[in-house]
């Protein structure tokens, strides 16, 4: 506490008071849940570069649905057997953890097949794929109105208080997708960038299509369960979106999407609880901000162009 107050910056940033506690004070309360933040940020950050790349935002859109279906389905079932909302989030391994696991997977699956019917499109499966989760994920909480908050905590973000056996699973979970994705480095570029070419070579584009397509449905599943969907969804698109356009090497992209992903979750926990907001929108609403950046980088050259004179 001394050596923080020693130094002004650190007072004012750990020492700023609400509620009659201070950040510092908190922090042992609030720890697991910045920790896992930070956890899902570096990750799907990561994993974004591929989605945006790919342009499957909308896939990664109905899996993040699917799988919030999943959880709300195991809180019904739970309510339809006696338990209390407080009793399934507790168990995360065998609640609606694994249920959100299994409909994203499932989802996932699905989605990387090649659709060969003409009247339905890819398209019109992703807009059934995330419209109709959604619906019934609205009906399960209205007939679960007494339990309505600890679900809607989950599926829209309060990641305040995390439990230690749910940030274990993040880090684990956090760990094997990285490893993956430094395994199979190389063939999930490739195939990305340049699916006709690499199959043309003779690798399995499709099966790294769905190893891929698995990492990142697993990631959602797991991580919606720390900090809830929308921020998960978000840390998908938004600071690899903020990265590639001020980049166009996938290096330095894979790294400022990171960075900024890592950056909105420390941010955001703080400033919720300095103006007592929610934490899932509030690391949202700063990912965001890494968007400017890339935006008046954008905007910038049309503008000059436009009130360039006229030959």
């Amino acid at each position: 506490m001394d050596f923080v107050r020693s130094i002004p910056v650190l007072s004012n940033l750990f020492l700023v008071e609400r509620n009659g506690m201070t950040f510092l004070e908190a922090l042992p309360i609030l720890q697991n849940g910045i920790l896992a933040g930070l956890l899902v940020a570096l990750v799907s950050a990561f994993l974004g570069v591929y989605v945006i790349l790919k342009r499957i935002v909308f896939v990664s859109a109905a899996i993040s649905q699917i799988s919030s279906l999943g959880v709300a389905c195991a809180f019904l079932v739970a309510a339809l057997l006696g338990h209390h909302a407080s009793e399934v989030k507790s168990q995360f391994l065998s609640g609606p953890g694994l249920t959100s696991v299994v409909f994203a997977c499932l989802a996932a699956l699905l989605l990387a097949r090649q659709v060969s019917e003409k009247r339905i499109t890819r398209e019109s499966i992703l807009g059934i794929g995330y419209v109709l989760p959604a619906g019934l994920t609205l009906v399960v909480l209205d007939l679960l109105s007494a339990e309505a908050h600890a679900i809607e905590d989950i599926l829209f973000g309060n990641s305040v208080f995390v439990s230690v056996e749910q940030l274990r699973v993040q880090a684990v979970t956090a760990v094997a997708v990285l490893l993956i994705h430094l395994l199979l480095y190389k063939e999930f570029i490739f195939t990305s960038l340049d699916p006709e070419t690499a199959t043309a070579c003779g690798m399995r584009t499709r099966l790294f299509n769905r190893i891929l397509l698995l990492t990142i449905a697993f990631t959602i599943a797991v991580s919606i369960m720390s900090i809830g969907a929308l921020p998960v969804f978000a840390f998908m698109v938004i600071p690899a979106s903020a990265a590639l356009t001020l980049t166009e090497r996938l290096g330095p992209a894979f790294l400022l999407s990171v960075v900024f992903g890592v950056s909105a979750a420390l941010v955001g926990f703080y400033l919720s609880f300095v103006f007592s907001l929610p934490t899932g929108p509030a690391m949202l609403a700063t990912a965001g901000v890494f968007l400017i950046p890339g935006g008046a980088k954008t905007l910038l050259p049309r503008w000059r162009l436009v009130g360039s004179p006229t030959a």
